[in-house]
């Protein structure tokens, strides 16, 4: 994790967009919570971007258990009154009371104005696509869009990235790291290839 970080730091210092490619259980996150920890020290907005809000709930725990009041959560599920209070936070700037959003796909047209770090985790998940109703957008896509006018940097973390990313990161278009071994050296579950066709035979 330690050697990730620097290479990740040493991307950035290069290029804007960097793939984190790690394994299930790698430390993905750690990676992500001490990048946070740079850009809040600089006084810049992170948005750390989820595809799902059931993910949401679980990160936000270990997210605040960090960063304590600075996280700030915006999904789909908010009723009027959260949405005006993280609208108003993150118009006003790192200072105020959030930080850092943490949020799902829409979490992108938030009114950022000294944007530091996005980090876009499960990078290849479909739900990051608005298909109905419109604005039809990519979350991913747009987020890299919002870096670029922010001047901000881009961390894709996946295990299992898109073919669009990982072609990106092959041709050095992005950075690209790897991080292949489990946290403590927790071995991968193993996998068995079941014939069902067989099960209703008998």
């Amino acid at each position: 994790q330690e050697l990730s970080f620097i290479q990740v730091n040493n991307i950035f210092a290069k290029k804007d967009i960097c793939l984190l490619h790690g394994v299930t259980s790698s430390g993905k996150t750690e990676i992500y919570i001490k990048l946070i920890e740079q850009e809040i020290k600089k006084g810049k907005q992170v948005l750390y971007l989820l595809p799902e809000i059931a993910l949401t709930i679980q990160i936000i725990k270990r997210l605040k258990n960090h960063f304590g009041n600075l996280v700030g959560v915006s999904h789909s599920n908010l009723n009027n009154s959260e949405r005006v209070e993280v609208w108003k936070s993150v118009q006003a700037g790192a200072k105020n009371k959030f930080s850092i959003i943490l949020g799902a796909r829409s979490s992108v047209f938030l009114p950022f104005n000294n944007l530091g770090l996005i980090v876009i985790d499960e990078e290849h998940d479909s739900s990051y696509k608005q298909q109905q109703p419109a604005p039809r957008y990519h979350a991913r896509d747009s987020a890299i869009y919002l870096a670029s006018l922010h001047n901000a940097k881009v961390l894709l973390g996946s295990a299992t990235p898109s073919i669009e990313t990982y072609y990106n990161a092959k041709n050095k278009k992005y950075g690209f790291v790897e991080l292949l071994t489990r946290f403590s050296d927790i071995k991968l579950p193993k996998i068995n290839a079941i014939d069902v066709k067989k099960g209703y035979l008998k």
